[in-house]
C-alpha cells in the first residue's frame, strides 16, 4: 500500500467506516486498497476529537473514523458520529465495523461460531438494531422491547440483497480478503501470549457451554466442566459464516449467560449478537452494523478471538462495498441532512404532542370546570332570571326606552358619580321592558360585570330576598372572575355541597365577591313583587352605606308604593328617584302604535286614510295614559 495525496477534496468522501477499538481500526486500515493523506481543504471541527484514516476500497473513497483510545459505548459512538458529520458534511452512509458477542442457538437456525460475521438486517418492526435496555414490563410479567432504532440507508440495504444472492451461488470473499491482508502484513499472523494474531484461533479454542456452567478461573476453559459443553456439528471448513438478523445494543458488557438468555427472552429470538455502540449511532447516523464474533456473552469470554473477529468483520465490509455502486452513494441524501430532517420531525412530533397535551388539558379542565359549576348550581339552586329577561325582550319594540338612556339622570348613574337610581312607575308602564333596555345598554358598554334579578308574582322562587341572593351569587360565579374563590371556599366548608347554605352565608359571600371588582352594575326589577321587602330594603341600605362598595351601581324599579316612598328617597335622595311619567312612556307607546299600523295585516289589507290613522294613534295614546 502506498501513501499519497488523495485526488479531489473532502466532498469526494461519501462513506465513513467507524471503528471503536484500536484492533478494529487496524483491521479496517489493512483492508484499504490505497491509503491517502488528508484531503486538501479538510478542516476539522473545533469539537472533533476523532482519529481519521483516509483511503480507497475498490472505487470508493473511505474515511475511517476511530474513537479515542479507551472510549466505547453508545455515548462515545454518538459523539464520534456527530463530530464526523460536523467535520465532513459530505458523508452520506456509514459502516460500523468491529467485534461483538454471538448468541448461538442452533435450534433456531443460528449456529454461530467464533470468527463468524453478523450483519444487522431489518426484520419486522426492527431496523436491524434494537436497544435491549429499553424493555417495558407488560401485564402478566411479560416484557416487550421498546427501543427499536433506525434502518440502514437504502443503498446499503440494496447491497445486502445483492451480496446474499451471490453467496447462494458462490463462496464469500472473506477468506480471500483475509489472505491478501496477511500477505501484505505478515506481522498480523504472529502469535504471542498478549497478541494471538489476526488469524483463526483453532476449533479447539471455540467452546460453547450450557447456561448454568460458570467459567473456572484461568486463562482458558481447560478447567471448566466438559460435561457442560454444548455438542455442535463440526464444520467442513474454518472459513467464517455470515449471519443476518437483529443486533442487540446497549450500555452493558454482557459476560453472564443467564443475563444473556434473559435479555434474549425480552427482546426476541431474532437477536443474534450483542454489542455496545450501535445504539448510539442508528438514530444519529445512517449506517449498517457489521460484527465479527469474538465470544458468546458468557463468563467464558476472553480476548483470544478479538483480532481475528475484527479482521473477518472488516473483510466482509470490504466485500460488501464491491456491491455498492458509486453513483448510488452520490445520489443518497447526506447523513447530516437526514439527521437534521429527523430532528425537525422529532421537534414537530414533540410540538404536536405538546399541543395535544395542552388541548387535552384545556378540554379536561373545561370538563372539570363544567362539572364543578354544575355542582355549585345544584347546591345554590338559583332562580333563573334569564326567563323574565328573555320574555320581556320579546315584547320590547325597537327603540323602547331610548328616552331613558338619554336622560341626564340615567347618564349620570351609568357614567357618573350617582350610585343608585330608582325608576318608579305605575303598574303596566313598562318598567320590566325598560330594565331589559338598560341591561342591553350596559352589556354593549362593557364596563364591568352586570348582575340582574326580576322579582315575579308568578314565581315563588323569584319573590324572596334569599332567591335574589342565590341568583346574584351564581351569576357572579359564572363570570369566572377571581371572586369565585370565595364561593368555592364556602362550598368546601359546607361539605362540598352536602350542607345547605343559609341566606346569611349568601349575603356575606356576595359582599366579598363584589369587593373584588372595580365596577359592578346591579339591576333589580319589580321590588314591589317581592314578599320580603323589609330584607331587600335593608340590604340596599347596607350596600349604599358601605364604603367598600362605593363602586357598585344599583338600579331598581318598582311601583311608587308607600313602603318604598318612605324609605328610598331619604336613603338615596330625591334627585336619584326618576319617575316614569305619562309623557315619557307615551313616547314609546306612540312608536309602538305607529309600527303596528304599518306592519300588521289587519291595518294594511285595506288602505286607511292618513286622517283615520292619526285618529287611531291619538285615541290609543290618550286612552293609554302612560300605561
Amino acid at each position: 500500500m502506498t501513501s499519497k495525496t488523495t485526488p479531489g477534496s473532502p466532498e469526494s468522501y461519501g462513506i465513513a467506516w467507524i471503528a471503536v477499538l484500536p484492533i478494529e481500526r487496524n483491521a479496517a486500515e489493512a483492508m484499504l486498497d490505497e491509503e491517502y493523506e488528508a484531503p486538501t481543504g479538510f478542516t476539522r471541527h473545533k469539537t472533533d476529537a476523532n482519529v481519521y484514516t483516509w483511503g480507497r476500497v475498490g472505487k470508493h473513497n473511505i474515511v475511517i473514523a476511530a474513537l479515542s483510545p479507551g472510549s466505547y459505548g453508545p455515548t462515545a459512538a454518538a459523539t464520534t458520529a456527530s463530530s464526523l458529520l460536523a467535520s465532513l458534511p459530505s458523508i452520506r452512509v456509514g459502516l460500523l465495523v468491529g467485534i461483538g458477542a454471538g448468541i448461538p442457538r442452533p435450534e433456531d437456525g443460528h449456529d454461530i461460531r467464533l470468527g463468524d460475521v453478523v450483519v444487522s438486517q431489518p426484520h419486522g418492526p426492527t431496523g436491524g438494531v434494537c436497544q435491549y435496555d429499553f424493555v417495558k414490563v407488560k401485564p402478566g410479567n411479560e416484557n416487550e422491547l421498546n427501543g427499536f432504532l433506525g434502518r440502514p440507508p437504502l443503498v446499503l440495504l440494496n447491497a445486502l440483497g445483492k451480496i446474499q444472492a451471490e453467496h447462494e451461488r458462490k463462496d464469500s470473499g472473506i477468506p480471500r480478503h483475509l489472505r491478501n491482508m496477511l500477505e501484505k502484513y505478515p506481522k498480523m499472523t504472529k502469535r504471542t501470549k498478549q497478541n494471538p494474531g489476526y488469524i483463526h484461533q483453532g476449533v479447539d479454542n471455540d467452546r460453547l457451554f450450557k447456561t448454568m456452567c460458570d467459567h473456572v478461573p484461568g486463562p482458558d476453559c481447560r478447567g471448566c466442566n466438559m460435561a457442560d459443553e454444548v455438542e455442535r456439528d463440526s464444520r467442513d471448513t474454518a472459513d467464517p459464516e455470515i449471519h443476518y438478523g437483529t443486533i442487540a445494543s446497549g450500555n452493558k458488557l454482557i459476560k453472564n449467560a443467564t443475563a444473556r438468555d434473559q435479555i434474549i427472552a425480552d427482546v426476541g429470538k431474532d437477536c443474534i449478537c450483542f454489542e455496545m455502540e450501535a445504539a448510539g449511532l442508528m438514530n444519529h447516523f445512517p449506517c449498517l452494523v457489521i460484527r465479527g464474533i469474538c465470544d458468546y456473552a458468557d463468563s467464558h469470554k476472553n480476548d483470544r478471538w478479538q483480532r481475528y473477529a475484527s479482521a473477518t468483520a472488516a473483510a466482509y465490509a470490504k466485500e460488501l462495498l464491491s456491491f455498492v455502486p458509486v453513483s448510488e452513494v452520490e445520489e443518497t441524501q447526506k447523513a447530516l441532512e437526514v439527521l437534521q430532517k429527523g430532528l425537525r420531525v422529532v421537534k414537530q412530533s414533540i410540538e404536536a404532542v405538546q399541543q395535544t397535551a395542552v388541548a387535552t388539558e384545556a378540554i379536561t379542565n373545561s370538563i372539570n370546570s363544567d362539572l364543578h359549576l354544575e355542582k355549585i348550581k345544584r347546591w345554590i339552586s338559583p332562580p333563573d332570571q334569564s326567563t323574565n329577561f328573555n320574555h320581556a325582550k320579546t315584547l320590547r319594540h325597537d327603540g323602547t326606552g331610548a328616552w331613558l338612556l338619554e336622560d341626564p339622570v340615567f347618564e349620570s348613574w351609568h357614567l357618573g358619580s350617582r350610585r343608585s337610581l330608582w325608576l318608579k312607575g305605575l303598574a303596566g308602564c313598562g318598567k320590566t321592558v325598560l330594565s331589559t333596555t338598560v341591561l342591553d345598554h350596559l352589556a354593549n358598554a362593557k364596563h364591568g360585570p352586570i348582575l340582574s334579578f326580576f322579582f315575579d308574582f308568578g314565581d315563588t322562587a323569584k319573590q324572596t330576598f334569599d332567591g335574589m341572593l342565590r341568583s346574584l351569587v351564581f351569576q357572579f360565579y359564572q363570570e369566572g372572575l377571581e371572586s369565585a374563590v370565595h364561593l368555592d371556599a364556602l362550598f368546601e366548608n359546607h361539605q362540598r355541597g352536602g350542607k345547605q347554605v343559609t341566606t346569611k352565608n349568601l349575603e356575606e359571600i356576595l359582599f366579598k365577591m363584589l369587593m373584588t371588582q372595580k365596577l359592578v352594575f346591579v339591576v333589580l326589577d319589580a321590588l314591589d313583587e317581592s314578599t320580603t321587602r323589609v330584607e331587600i330594603l335593608l340590604w340596599i341600605r347596607n350596600m349604599i352605606s358601605s364604603p367598600d362598595l362605593a363602586h357598585i351601581k344599583l338600579l331598581y324599579t318598582s311601583r311608587p308604593e308607600s313602603e318604598f316612598l318612605s324609605h328610598i328617597p331619604p336613603l338615596i335622595g330625591e334627585e336619584n328617584c326618576l319617575p316614569l311619567n305619562e309623557t315619557s312612556v307615551n313616547i314609546d307607546i306612540q312608536d309602538w302604535v305607529a309600527a303596528q299600523l304599518v306592519q300588521r295585516y289587519e291595518f294594511t289589507r285595506k288602505p286607511l286614510s292618513q286622517d283615520l290613522l292619526r285618529v287611531i294613534r291619538e285615541t290609543i295614546c290618550n286612552k293609554a295614559a302612560g300605561m
